[in-house]
């Protein structure tokens, strides 16, 4: 109750944040808006980097609830929640010899660290995750594999690396082949297919090209080379393992142990595999992000639940959740100063809902040194989202473009066209609702028709006629570049507002 209470309650707090939520929520738009679900288009532009559940997700959220954060959000948060209902199911039936309460291993991964954040933003990894533990816990059923096809259908085959990977290396280690079981039987994977591959079929099929695009740049791409630039350092995943574990970082490393201990047992093989192979595979990725790592914290929930005995997780959890408490207190007021601009970092002190929610983490303290974890989760949840409902007064400085799309739409006259300069910001187009004119972005634009392209991409030479029609052209992007574009056009250029490293402005005729 606590757990996704927290979840949705927080869905609609802070705007959606740049670049991906942005990305996500306004090409579920487009496809509200179009109705073409089956071809995902980004500013008008199809957009092939993911398969399109999380966009039906998000759109469908759009329909309900409107085109905001609510809206985008609240799909996410209900995948998020049937991931923790699968994991007690799956700790009760799968790993049940590993005596460790269902309860608490729900508690203990809903609270970590990188569930709580990441889990509930915007993007294909909370779906890619609630389908990995809808197999986990349905295994061996044929069900179980009809999951990994709404994980295909979710992030693509990454989705194996979490499920039938682990599986192979357990059952290898063990030498046990009655655990291939877990693989299902064939009708499985016949749902399986039907589940994961007739959007790819069908887009491949109508659009030339783009199956070696999906092979050679999202696939191999993705993970030999560092096309993408999201490299990281080889012990990548473990350091986010154990800050994103966190404030059960210290039950984590007491749960290995004790489980290392047990790895005569088939389950206790099992769940380190389920943890650690997927992060070791992911280590050789040479693209690499925090959220990567979401569908291996129910492993780490589990095996950290077995570290909850003793005195090393209390004063361990206790001190964390302390030192959170004083860094805030000392540090907070400074960095938000930074986040405002304020030129004195004095100037400003912890809004009342942060300090709400270090009096929270104060309760988890308390109720980590009495040995109460199931306590100490659900105050650090609640602290968690209390904070989230603080960081609405600056989710602009935080990355969240919607007041600067507030502050155009208040400012602009209807038929006045918006530019961006250099940099896309799917934001604004989501906020706006319409598309926005592209100058100088770089955009993936193999698969668009010439006439697509031109409906969307504008030359610079192009701005004088469209000031001579409109009277005023808006323009987002890089100051300095807008003003060098405008004076080479012979335009003047007048800045409105700035958001984070760009600004908002518009052109219009010289004097």
């Amino acid at each position: 109750m606590v757990l996704g209470a927290a979840l949705l309650g927080t869905a609609g707090g802070p705007g959606l944040f740049e670049s991906t939520e942005t990305r996500y929520a306004e090409i579920a738009r487009e496809m509200l808006a179009s109705g073409d679900w089956l071809v995902p288009h980004l500013n008008g532009i199809q957009h092939f980097h993911k398969p399109p559940l999380a966009y039906w997700a998000a759109g469908s959220g759009l329909a309900l609830f409107g085109i905001n954060a609510w809206g985008a959000r609240i799909p996410v948060a209900l995948a998020a929640l049937i991931g923790l209902v699968c994991v007690a199911r799956l700790v009760a039936r799968r790993f049940a010899t590993l005596e460790v309460a269902p309860s608490r291993v729900v508690w203990v991964t809903g609270s970590a660290l990188l569930f709580a954040v990441i889990g509930r933003a915007l993007s294909a990894d909370p779906f890619l995750t609630a389908a990995v533990l809808l197999y986990w816990a349905l295994a061996p059923s044929p069900w179980a594999i009809a999951a990994l096809g709404l994980g295909f259908f979710a992030k693509g085959p990454v989705v194996l690396v979490h499920t039938v990977l682990p599986v192979l290396v357990a059952a290898a280690w063990g030498r046990d082949r009655k655990m291939l079981a877990m693989i299902g039987p064939p009708r499985g994977w016949l749902l399986c297919a039907l589940i994961a591959l007739p959007w790819y079929l069908l887009v491949v099929a109508r659009t030339p090209g783009l199956l070696e695009y999906l092979l050679g740049n999202q696939v191999w791409g993705r993970f030999a080379t560092t096309v993408h630039e999201r490299g990281g350092p080889p012990w990548y995943f473990a350091a986010v393992l154990l800050a994103g574990i966190a404030p059960w970082t210290v039950a984590l490393l007491q749960g290995l142990r004790r489980t290392w201990r047990d790895r005569s047992r088939p389950e206790a093989r099992l769940a380190l595999a389920w943890l650690v192979v997927p992060l070791v595979f992911l280590s050789f990725s040479g693209s690499k992000l925090p959220a990567y790592a979401l569908p291996s914290f129910a492993a780490a929930g589990l095996i950290a639940a077995r570290g909850l005995d003793g005195r090393a997780w209390r004063w361990g959890t206790a001190l964390l959740l302390a030192g959170s408490i004083v860094a805030a207190l000392t540090l907070g007021g400074p960095a938000l100063a930074r986040l405002a601009g304020v030129a004195q970092p004095d100037a400003i002190g912890l809004p009342s809902g942060a300090l709400a929610a270090c009096a929270l983490l104060g309760l988890a303290t308390l109720a980590a040194l009495r040995g109460r974890p199931d306590a100490c989760a659900a105050a650090f949840a609640i602290a968690i989202a209390v904070l989230g409902w603080a960081a609405v007064r600056y989710d602009s400085q935080l990355g969240s473009p919607r007041r600067i799309a507030q502050m155009l739409r208040e400012h602009r006259a209807p038929s006045e066209p918006v530019v961006e300069v250099g940099h896309f910001n799917a934001g604004l187009p989501f906020y706006l609702r319409e598309r926005v004119r592209l100058l100088e972005v770089p955009r993936e634009v193999g698969f668009e028709t010439a006439p697509a392209r031109a409906r969307v991409e504008l030359a610079a030479d192009s701005l004088p006629a469209l000031v001579t029609r409109h009277g005023r052209v808006w323009t987002f992007g890089r100051e300095v570049r807008v003003e060098e574009i405008a004076r080479e056009q012979g335009l003047r250029y007048v800045r409105l507002a700035t958001w984070r490293r760009e600004a908002l402005g518009f052109v219009t005729a010289a004097p």
